[in-house]
């Protein structure tokens, strides 16, 4: 066969035609074609104007290239990137970046002329946004507040050039008002001595978080000022080796303390230390109080009066019957989640002319709700046993039935009549304590007074009144002489409670034994000792 015969894979002419020729013709077979060589990728378009700004190379592969305001990536090659910039993308991206840039600069760098009223119309918002924090108001109420103001005062310039909503005002007190006084509060703590008291809680997210307040002189007020200082998260995501740790002493001791070491204050002019009575805070041996002792010697400490006197009656009331706790919550529960109910009751109210109040809930947490749901279901009891006289009669309901004969039961109603005279002797001092004033220059002569005034309650008055405070035996049984106020003396002489000498003498025992036992605790048990005073 001949060199120039015609074969399948190369016609005649093909093979007669130069190379050269058959390429610019893109005649070329697969194997004579030019293979495509990989362009590496070259800082020198860098410099070029139209790629300055967003042209970089891919840090793992030096065949391609990667446009930063995109972040896309493409072949190094530069038909690929013209192919790039003018494609709908990038001239969409570098628009809004070019529009963002100039805006933030235009902020640094502003031609214009300083307006005069800038500096009052900033001092307005950052009055409006203090007064949402001082009031605790909601961050919404500024986004109507300022339209209505423009509108009140039309002729004022400063109010018509305030711009302030929400979140505007959110970032003003976090960024402007809150490290502004945190400053002011710690050159003043640097300067003075001061009190540290701490409470520990969880909140209704379940974030475990530590309040931490101070107490000091201050001078430019002349008067003794109560601060905040921080809030710190016990169980903080940002150092997980601290998380097992937990709300320990030793942990809650080293988040106070570094509290105030990061803003330089010194923690010698610590002199008191305040919290509740739980054994983290006021344990002897391993708690925040005795390092706050071993750190600083001779700091004063003090567990809350409030909270020591509440767990006390708490304590005490446990000597009484289930059934006086159980009644109150069965009321209550009875109608918290019917409203058909509550309106039934007021017409019971308003037929024996009496107050139309709701009724109350016995809560644990609440120190002084005790005495208000006790006064208040005695103020409704006529109300209360004819209407669930009349439900258990209509209805046949059981929890009816229960409530009804417990309302009819003379022994409960005069352990009603007695938490309604003991228990204000607790309350009010409980609230007196809560002032916002400094009161603590009178604790010696209060507790001196309830503790006398409990004495009293079932002691003879010559042995209260002639022996100091510190030396009566609070168990003494040769000088009981019982007095439970008006009301339980009168509804003891009844005779249902006469008949039944064997429960009338239980309720002796109840009623004694919760007074011997607030008056043991109020004189060894809480947070002072009375002696010391005397």
């Amino acid at each position: 066969m001949s060199d120039f015969e015609d074969t399948p894979e190369y016609p005649r002419d093909q093979q007669l035609t130069p190379k050269k020729k058959r390429q610019l013709r893109n005649e070329c077979s697969k194997d004579e074609r030019q293979k495509h060589r990989k362009q590496q990728y070259r800082h020198e378009w860098e410099m070029d104007p139209k790629f300055k700004n967003w042209l970089r190379p891919e840090k793992d592969d030096k065949f391609r290239g990667k446009c930063i305001q995109c972040q896309v990536s493409f072949s190094s090659e530069l038909s690929c990137i013209k192919k790039h910039l003018v494609s709908k993308s990038h001239t969409k991206s570098s628009i809004s970046n070019s529009i963002s840039s100039k805006s933030i600069m235009s902020t640094f760098l502003s031609t214009s002329k300083p307006d005069p009223l800038d500096k009052q119309v900033k001092n307005a918002e950052i009055k409006l946004a203090a007064m949402l924090a001082e009031h605790n108001a909601a961050f919404l109420f500024i986004d109507h507040l300022v339209p209505v103001l423009k509108e009140i005062f039309p002729d004022s310039l400063i109010c018509q050039k305030i711009q302030l909503k929400r979140t505007k005002a959110t970032n003003i007190i976090k960024n402007v008002i809150a490290p502004s006084e945190k400053e002011t509060l710690s050159v003043n703590l640097k300067n003075v001595k001061f009190s540290v008291l701490i409470d520990e809680s969880t909140d209704i997210a379940c974030q475990s978080t530590m309040c931490v307040v101070v107490r000091y002189y201050d001078i430019d007020s002349k008067m003794i000022v109560t601060r905040f200082w921080d809030l710190i998260q016990v169980y903080d995501i940002k150092e997980p080796d601290n998380i097992d740790k937990g709300a320990s002493a030793q942990n809650l001791f080293t988040k106070c303390i570094e509290s105030f070491e990061k803003l330089d204050v010194d923690t010698t002019n610590i002199i008191g230390f305040a919290s509740d009575g739980c054994s983290t805070m006021m344990g002897s041996h391993n708690s925040v109080s005795s390092r706050m002792k071993d750190m600083f010697p001779g700091i004063f400490i003090m567990k809350c009066i409030c909270h020591s006197l509440h767990l006390c009656c708490s304590e005490a009331c446990k000597t009484l019957p289930r059934r006086c706790e159980d009644l109150a919550r069965n009321i209550f529960n009875f109608f918290c989640h019917s409203s058909k109910r509550q309106s039934q009751y007021v017409q019971f109210q308003q037929f024996l002319n009496i107050e139309v109040h709701k009724l109350l809930h016995p809560s644990q947490t609440r120190w002084l709700s005790l005495f208000a749901v006790v006064q208040r279901i005695i103020e409704q009891c006529d109300a209360l046993n004819l209407y669930f006289s009349e439900k258990w009669l209509s209805e046949k309901l059981v929890s009816a039935e229960n409530i009804h004969f417990q309302l009819n039961d003379p022994f409960t109603k005069a352990y009603f009549y007695f938490l309604e005279w003991i228990l204000p002797k607790f309350t009010g001092m409980n609230q007196y304590f809560q002032s916002e004033n400094v009161v603590i220059n009178t604790l010696n002569e209060k507790m001196k007074l309830v503790y006398t005034d409990l004495l009293l309650c079932y002691m003879k008055n010559d042995y209260v009144m002639k022996t100091p405070l510190h030396l009566i035996n609070p168990n003494d049984e040769n000088q009981f002489l019982i007095y439970l106020g008006v009301k339980v003396l009168n509804q003891i002489k009844i005779p249902a409670i006469q008949q039944r000498k064997d429960l009338l003498k239980n309720f002796i025992i109840d009623v004694l034994t919760l007074l011997k036992l607030v008056a043991y605790k109020l004189k060894k048990d809480m947070i002072f000792q009375i002696q010391y005073y005397l």
